[in-house]
């Protein structure tokens, strides 16, 4: 089980991950709270325990703008986290000076529908909610997911108390968590919390090998 603690923005959000040791780590390049630039980005990948794998988010950003960050940015994933489609998808491949793996969202909605396409072009598939980043679950026991790529990330309002739950039922390949493991600092801000990613980390690593 795999566990990707997305929306890093603080060198001491580095460190915390350089100890507890997730497999990846997300850059959001998107329109969002957690937005960071691409000067920032480099500062922080340059800290990065080499052993993690970083991940850019990407939604709805032109093609130039994505290849702009790779290019400057040595990342190893792309997660296209809005309507791309499957001829974006393989401009970007096709155009990337090394080879990168493609994460795709799909979006499910609240009955467990899925309301954006599936796209067999990707080395895995992320399902969220319909508002991506707002911290809410879509209705896991509602949605079947028998026909999708085997490569699953869950995101969408993943947190410690949840977590186990939504494993047993969507039985995905990794977690994708943002807001689940943030608190609100002394200035207001929400910010990565090294606690709960140990906690959250833990409770993965404990009841799933691998």
């Amino acid at each position: 089980m795999k566990v990707k603690i997305c929306g890093l923005r603080k060198i001491e959000e580095i460190e915390y991950v350089n100890i507890l040791k997730p497999d990846y780590i997300g850059f959001v390049f998107a329109e969002s709270k957690r937005k960071v630039s691409i000067e920032k980005a480099k500062v922080l990948i340059k800290e990065l325990d080499k052993s993690i794998k970083s991940v850019g988010v990407f939604r709805n950003n032109s093609a130039e703008e994505i290849l702009q960050v790779l290019d400057k940015v040595d990342l190893d994933v792309v997660q296209l986290h809005g309507d791309e489609d499957e001829n974006f998808i393989k401009r970007i491949k096709s155009s990337c000076k090394k080879d990168i793996h493609i994460w795709k969202a799909i979006f499910i909605g609240k009955k467990g529908e899925v309301v954006s396409p599936y796209i067999e072009e990707v080395n895995a598939i992320v399902l969220d909610g319909v508002d991506p980043g707002s911290g809410e679950c879509f209705p896991w026991d509602k949605f079947n997911k028998k026909e999708l790529n085997e490569n699953i990330f869950l995101a969408g309002g993943i947190k410690e108390e949840n977590i186990l739950k939504a494993i047993e039922i969507i039985k995905p390949k990794g977690i994708d968590v943002s807001s689940g493991v943030e608190i609100i600092d002394e200035k207001g801000e929400r910010v990565k919390s090294f606690e709960k990613i140990k906690r959250l980390i833990e409770l993965v690593r404990c009841n799933y090998e691998g």
